[in-house]
């Protein structure tokens, strides 16, 4: 995270060489979500399985947990219905419900792959270490849904998804709610941690709407796989959020659903004013799979309505970065054109007319295989708040290909177009490397604030006959700039050091006199490292040294995308301390022995392996009575002052952790 804040540190002050320091987007502040996994050491532990457990009933356990409880459920087993996180007392504590067997299951900071091995021969698939939670409500009920309050909820290393029986499923994992059950703020979940989880629907479904809904505070999606999400007819999304104000983070998933793998609005808020904000959405996988194409050979057969990648109908200080973003196809007339991307603000009618989609910032992107690139409409066609503060800067976007993916008009406004423009305010395109078969621009509207600096792009002709800088009624170039971007002179360099690949430099005659344009008629003309080779090493991207637009954009970089710093956003390590997860006993572990018990005064501890290093006296409800660090292999406890009862003892050896339940007479 200190990187991150440095290198927008960085931005800002570029910014300010480039002129337009005033109108860069706002950042989003997720300070407040702690989303690192926590110290659980001092922590009550229950556990959940078929037999031999202190519970059978998972609903029970959650009921009876407090406030510092992890809840250990058995993994390879099943645990059918919908669960409620109810609301506890007032606590900087977390519940954390887990995974027996996150022993065989990736660290934090890395994505659970489902059917990827654990190196275990009687658990041969990470999916097999965890425990099932399935929904069998046939009216939709989801597996996990929050009472109004409910706080510092963490679901770690679980499978979540519904029964084969349930054909229409509208959510899966409920972080908050909307309607009456949520229309006052003192009602929003806080604190609410997807981590390491396996999330998914299946193919018999006519509706599987959405795998998490973020109505939430402090929300948190974490190194989960999220996928089969999809509708026939209907908007279906991997995470989505409506009522919730934010802020959340969305960390190294994959994502997977037909209509948008991301969707923020889409409803009006049960609360007043409500606006989502302060989102993060970083190191993520969004896809749609090839078998959902009704034009690919390995189609399943099931239509599923597909829309976008990511988009936004409301939400503010938005981070979309370091994302691998692929394979988005035209689905018209029940679905969309194939965008990756679209900003598109709605009031919803009337009920969400605080909608605002502003300061977004969409850098270091891998964007590929889609029919069309970024759309931004700046208005619900005139109503409400219009967007202002948009940057989109060193992005590669790759095959954004229209005769392939788009809606086959080639007339119209989506044939691999890169952007789609409406009436946005101060809308920022710099430092990127965009390979498209259609126009740059399709601007529909006239606005003010427009930047395009330092980027590399195709201005091939298009089937539609449609080049370059474009808004429908004039021509490329000059005339599009004069009747949709008004504001845009030679003398303010608000386009320049641009490279169009077969551009028509006779077009754009009025930008050249102080601002910098090149038109070099083929890519061999650009000198990249190996062009051909680029989808398979984005280094390839890169100039040569040799090439004249090397070192010579505005701030002195090569002109196109940074493909060092877009692959260094993409494998940023999260700043979070290594802390042992301390669920399952060892082996080792197990070679403890703890005596007299059931005791009477003193509690003998010995082992004859390595030595202890904490241990800690719990009472039944959680409470720390001793807490003793030590380097002695033996340790005599004097437990004569403390009641008769059931106690816990928890025992930290090196990154080991043992839990045992001893009584006092």
């Amino acid at each position: 995270m200190q990187k991150i804040i440095i290198l927008s540190i960085l931005f800002c002050l570029a910014a300010i060489n480039f002129g337009f320091a005033q109108i860069v987007p706002t950042l989003p502040n997720t300070a407040s979500v702690e989303a690192c996994f926590p110290d659980t050491i001092g922590y009550k532990r229950i556990t959940v399985g078929p037999s031999g457990r202190n519970y059978t009933d998972l609903q029970k356990a959650l009921n009876d947990a407090q406030p510092g409880t992890v809840i250990i459920i058995d993994a390879g087993f099943v645990y059918m219905g919908g669960f409620v996180l109810p609301v506890k007392p007032a606590s900087s504590r977390w519940i954390v419900l887990i995974s027996s067997r996150m022993d065989l299951l990736p660290d934090q900071g890395k994505r659970v792959e489902p059917k990827a091995s654990t190196n275990d021969p009687n658990i041969a698939e990470q999916r097999l270490a965890m425990p099932s939670i399935v929904t069998t409500n046939l009216s939709g009920i989801p597996c996990f849904s929050t009472e109004p309050g409910a706080h510092h909820y963490r679901l770690v290393g679980l499978e979540i998804s519904a029964h084969a029986a349930v054909l229409n499923s509208y959510g899966l994992i409920n972080f908050g709610n909307s309607g009456t059950s949520q229309n006052q703020v003192w009602q929003i979940p806080n604190q609410m941690v997807l981590d390491r989880c396996y999330v998914h629907g299946h193919s018999q479904a006519t509706i599987m709407k959405y795998g998490i809904r973020l109505d939430c505070t402090n929300g948190a999606v974490m190194d989960c796989h999220i996928s089969e999400f999809h509708s026939i007819g209907f908007d279906a999304q991997a995470i989505s959020g409506i009522n919730g104000p934010g802020p959340f983070k969305i960390i190294n998933n994959y994502l997977e659903a037909s209509g948008e793998n991301i969707l923020f609005g889409g409803g009006g808020t049960s609360i007043p004013g409500l606006l989502p904000s302060d989102i993060e959405i970083l190191q993520n996988h969004f896809s749609k799979p090839k078998n959902w194409w009704t034009k690919d050979p390995s189609y399943e057969g099931k239509h599923w309505t597909v829309k976008n990648l990511f988009e936004l109908k409301t939400g503010t200080r938005v981070l979309l970065e370091g994302n691998l973003m692929e394979y988005c196809w035209a689905d018209l007339p029940i679905g969309q054109s194939g965008y990756a991307i679209l900003l598109t603000i709605r009031t919803e009618n009337g009920a969400s007319p605080q909608a605002n989609v502003s300061d977004i910032t969409i850098r270091n992107n891998y964007i590929r295989h889609t029919g069309a690139g970024i759309s931004i409409s700046g208005s619900d066609d005139g109503n409400g708040i219009r967007s202002k503060r948009i940057l989109i800067q060193n992005n590669v976007l790759e095959d954004i290909n229209g005769p392939l993916y788009g809606d086959q008009n080639t007339a119209g406004p989506n044939d691999g177009t890169a952007f789609h423009l409406g009436e946005p305010e101060n809308l920022m395109i710099d430092h990127n490397s965009i390979f498209q078969t259609g126009p740059i621009t399709w601007a529909y509207k006239k606005m003010n604030g427009f930047h395009f600096t330092n980027n590399i792009v195709n201005s091939f002709i298009s089937s539609g006959g449609y080049q370059g800088i474009y808004g429908p009624g004039v021509k490329q170039g000059d005339a599009t700039f004069a009747m949709y971007f008004p504001d845009v002179t030679d003398a303010n360099k608000q386009f320049h050091k641009n490279v169009l690949i077969a551009g028509d430099a006779s077009k754009y005659a009025n930008f050249k006199t102080i601002s910098q344009n090149y038109f070099p008629p083929k890519n061999s003309d650009v000198a990249f490292v190996d062009f051909n080779n680029g989808p398979q090493n984005l280094l390839n991207y890169k100039l040569k040294s040799s090439s004249t637009y090397s070192k010579n954009s505005s701030d002195g970089k090569d002109i196109g995308a940074d493909l060092d710093d877009l692959i260094r956003s993409m494998n940023l390590k999260r700043d979070c301390p290594t802390l042992p997860v301390h669920v399952s006993n060892s082996n080792q572990l197990n070679r403890i022995q703890i005596y007299p018990n059931p005791f009477t005064g003193q509690l003998q501890v010995r082992t004859s392996i390595k030595s202890l290093k904490q241990v800690y006296l719990l009472n039944s409800v959680g409470q720390m009575l001793i807490k003793i660090e030590t380097s002695f292999e033996n340790l005599e406890l004097d437990c004569s002052s403390i009641p008769p009862g059931m106690y816990e003892l928890q025992i930290l050896q090196g990154t080991m952790f043992r839990s045992e339940r001893i009584i006092k007479f």
